[in-house]
C-alpha cells in the first residue's frame, strides 16, 4: 500500500526541478538540479519577471531530496511550498504522501480532507482517502471513498486495484480476482495487481498464475516477487528443474542476497533428487549468508545423516537447536541418531 501511495506522490512531482535545471543549460542531475534550485531559492528576488513562484522552487527542491533520499529535506521544503500556497491541493496531496510514510496517518487525513475540501471531485484524493481507510483497516470508510472515486472517473485503475485488497483482506477471493481483473483491464501495465493475480491463483493452485507473474515481469523484468512466485508454484507442484531453473535466475546479480533461495534450491535437490552433498552446498550457501539459519543446519544434518556421517550429522542438529531450541525436525534427527 505504502509503495503504491509513493509512486502515486512521484507522478503527481512537478516538473519545474527539470525546468530549473535544464534552464541554467545544465545536465539534468539530482545533483545539479539541487544546486541549481538552491541558487533560485537563495536569489529568488533578483530574478526577472515571470519566474516560476517561489512555492514551486521550493516544491521541485522537495522533489530532488525525495529521489536522493533525504525525506526529512523534503518534506521540509513542501512545507514551505505550502506554506506560500495554503490552497494548492497538489501539495495537500503530496504532503499526505509523505507524513503516511512517516506513519502520521493522522496528519495525512487532515491534509487530504482539506484538499477534498478544495475540490470534492479530486480523483487522487478521493482515492488516497480510500488508501487512508484500508490502510487503517476500516473497511467501510475506505469503501464509501472508493466509490466516490468510481464515480468521478471509472477508469481509474488505482481505486479497483484497492478495492481488490478490501475483498482479498475480508475473505472474498472471487471479488478481489474480479476487481484486480478490471485493474489490469484500465491499466495494461499494473504490475502491483499482476503479483496479486498471480498469488491468489497460485493459493487456488490454478497455474494461470505463471501468466500473471509473467505479466509482472514484462512490467518489471526480474521482479525477485515474480520470480519467486512461479519458482514457488512449480515446487509446489512438483516441478522441480523448472523451479530450480527460476531461483537461479534470481540469484543471477543478487548472489549475496537471498539465503532463501539457496535454502528453497537445497530443499529441492534433498528432497526431489536425493542429491544430498549438492544440498549440502546450497544449504552452507544460505548459511554463509544468515548465519543462525536454523531450517538450514537442519536439512545439513538430514543429509548428513542420509550420507551416513553420524558425526556431521550430530554436530548440524545440534547447531540448528542451539539456534532453536523447539524444532521438531532436529530433535527428531537426533533421536534417530541416538537409536541408531
Amino acid at each position: 500500500l505504502l509503495s503504491i501511495v509513493i509512486l502515486s506522490a512521484c507522478n503527481n512531482a512537478p516538473k519545474d526541478a527539470v525546468v530549473a535545471s535544464t534552464s541554467l543549460g545544465i545536465e539534468n542531475t539530482d545533483s545539479l538540479a539541487l544546486d541549481s534550485l538552491t541558487i533560485l531559492i537563495n536569489e529568488y528576488s533578483n530574478l526577472s519577471v515571470g519566474k516560476a513562484g517561489k512555492d514551486e522552487l521550493y516544491a521541485s527542491r522537495s522533489v530532488v531530496y525525495g529521489n536522493i533520499g533525504q525525506l526529512t529535506k523534503s518534506l521540509n521544503d513542501l512545507t514551505i511550498a505550502h506554506s506560500i500556497d495554503s490552497l494548492n491541493t497538489d501539495y495537500m496531496i503530496r504532503l499526505s504522501d509523505m507524513y503516511l510514510q512517516f506513519g502520521k496517518s493522522h496528519v495525512t487525513n487532515e491534509f487530504l480532507l482539506k484538499a477534498k475540501k478544495l475540490d470534492e471531485n479530486n480523483i487522487e484524493v478521493l482515492y488516497r482517502l480510500g488508501n487512508l481507510h484500508f490502510y487503517l483497516q476500516d473497511y467501510k470508510k475506505a469503501i464509501e471513498y472508493l466509490k466516490k472515486a468510481r464515480e468521478v472517473d471509472s477508469f481509474y485503475a488505482p481505486v479497483y486495484f484497492t478495492y481488490g485488497m478490501i475483498k482479498k483482506e475480508l475473505g472474498d477471493t472471487a471479488t478481489a480476482i474480479e476487481q484486480f481483473l478490471i485493474a489490469v483491464e484500465r491499466e495494461p501495465n499494473y504490475y502491483d495487481a499482476y503479483i496479486v493475480l498471480g498469488a491468489l491463483h497460485a493459493e487456488l493452485n490454478d497455474s494461470v498464475c505463471l501468466n500473471y507473474y509473467r505479466n509482472a515481469l514484462l512490467v518489471l523484468p526480474n521482479s525477485y516477487e515474480a520470480n519467486y512466485g512461479m519458482a514457488m508454484f512449480y515446487q509446489q507442484n512438483e516441478k522441480p528443474e523448472q523451479a530450480i531453473s527460476v531461483y537461479k535466475t534470481i540469484l543471477k546479480g543478487n548472489a549475496n542476497a537471498f539465503p532463501n533461495i539457496y535454502f528453497n534450491i537445497g530443499y529441492i535437490e534433498m528432497l526431489f533428487f536425493n542429491e544430498y552433498n549438492t544440498a549440502i552446498s546450497y544449504f552452507d550457501s544460505a548459511i554463509a549468508i544468515q548465519p543462525l539459519y536454523g531450517a538450514a543446519l537442519s536439512n545439513k544434518g538430514y543429509c548428513f545423516e542420509k550420507l551416513n556421517d553420524k558425526i556431521n550429522a550430530r554436530k548440524s542438529y545440534q547447531q540448528a537447536l542451539e539456534i532453536e531450541p523447539n524444532m521438531e525436525v532436529a530433535v527428531l534427527g537426533l533421536n534417530r541418531l541416538d537409536n541408531n
